[in-house]
């Protein structure tokens, strides 16, 4: 992640949760020496959050409705083989996107709120591997577990190498 993100995403949450009004988001000086990064870098930053923010009303995930709920699950595949709920709409990170409450939200974490609760903070959800689970686009909770980054990254490695391990033998290799 940018710094830009790590920022923004910092503050919208403080905003989501109640302890920051979107007014009172600093101003660059004061962010960029804070968060030691530049004023240019904290400017950039700022200007996403209000914007984001003050243009629209953001509303937190813990505020979604059945109707929202009706709305998400017209955007999510049949359970694959592997178990996986695959989202079948925006993704352009790779992961799904939803949208909610005046901005675009993760997918999975959508789904893990509405259906689990908060994922807890200082945590991230690991699309957990060992429960079959194969693609960042799968939004069955049973799949998803809150874990540090540190953990998520390790078990992230630890998928790709088995994954680069598995040798598919075709009908070209037989010839």
């Amino acid at each position: 992640m940018s710094l830009v993100t790590d920022l923004v995403e910092h503050y919208q949450h403080l905003i989501e949760r109640g302890e920051l009004r979107p007014e009172n988001v600093p101003t660059p000086t004061p962010m960029a020496a804070e968060w030691d990064v530049s004023v240019i870098t904290a400017k950039r930053a700022r200007s996403i959050i209000i914007h984001g923010v003050l243009d629209q009303k953001i509303k937190p995930l813990s505020e979604i409705t059945d109707e929202d709920w009706e709305r998400f699950l017209e955007k999510v595949l049949p359970p694959d083989d592997n178990g996986c709920t695959l989202w079948d709409a925006s993704a352009p990170t790779g992961y799904g996107q939803f949208w909610f409450g005046g901005r675009m939200r993760p997918a999975h974490i959508v789904a893990y709120t509405y259906l689990v609760g908060a994922v807890p903070d200082g945590l991230h959800l690991d699309h957990v591997f060992a429960r079959g689970c194969r693609s960042k686009l799968c939004v069955n909770v049973a799949h998803l577990e809150p874990v540090t980054i540190a953990e998520n990254n390790k078990r992230m490695w630890s998928a790709l190498r088995y994954m680069a391990s598995i040798r598919v033998v075709t009908e070209l290799d037989e010839g």
